[in-house]
């Protein structure tokens, strides 16, 4: 029974180098746009919207995390 568990959490999906790097190249765009957004919401303190600027931190960390799961 841990042996079936096992295969299945360890499972790898095929996919192609090309569209490894589209994913990644993906990602660091938006990493960039969010970490844009995250700076021009900073910079307008009297309008600051903390739950927009929360969305985007949680956006960033999980955005930043996949792409360090990602093979280069």
């Amino acid at each position: 029974m841990t042996s079936h568990r096992t295969a299945s959490v360890c499972s790898h999906v095929n996919i192609s180098e090309e569209e490894t790097r589209h994913l990644r190249h993906r990602l660091q765009t938006e990493i960039t746009w969010l970490s844009r957004q995250v700076q021009d919401l900073q910079g307008a303190a009297e309008t600051l919207d903390i739950s927009l600027m929360q969305t985007y931190r949680e956006m960033l960390y999980s955005r930043r995390a996949l792409l360090g799961r990602i093979p280069r």
